[in-house]
């Protein structure tokens, strides 16, 4: 594995091969949710100008390395969790749908969960941890 980050839109990397392979170290598959955040940036005299965007940081299959998803201009979200467990579970599969020319919808199961998402804008990231490189 390269030891530099490697950031690529979701809408190009979530249809390579690479993406799908589970022994590629950059495949989500098998990955720990590490955090999940929801923020809305404001601009505006007032801040009233409203968006919404959510990050999803993930601790890669093979421990050497992080995943990070970035959703922009987020349209619709949805997240489901079942707490009888402690945490998610692992990345089992997603689908990439292009909704249309403005917007990516991101579908992911996980062992003990499941969110979905889609937006405008969705950034993938793989960077190598400091261990690893």
């Amino acid at each position: 594995m390269s030891s530099e980050a490697f950031v690529c839109p979701l809408r190009e990397c979530g249809f390579s091969d690479w993406y799908r392979f589970p022994e590629d170290h950059r495949c989500p598959h098998d990955s720990w949710v590490q955090a999940i955040t929801i923020s809305e940036p404001s601009s505006g005299e007032r801040q009233e100008n409203r968006g919404l965007e959510i990050h999803v940081l993930l601790l890669g299959a093979y421990h050497d390395g992080t995943i990070e998803f970035t959703y922009k201009g987020v349209q619709h979200y949805s997240m489901e969790a079942m707490r009888e467990k402690a945490g998610h579970g692992d990345w089992l599969e997603d689908q990439v749908y292009i909704k249309n020319r403005d917007s990516l919808l991101h579908k992911v199961t996980l062992a003990d969960g499941a969110f979905e998402i889609e937006a405008q804008d969705v950034e993938y990231k793989w960077t190598p941890l400091p261990s690893a490189r």
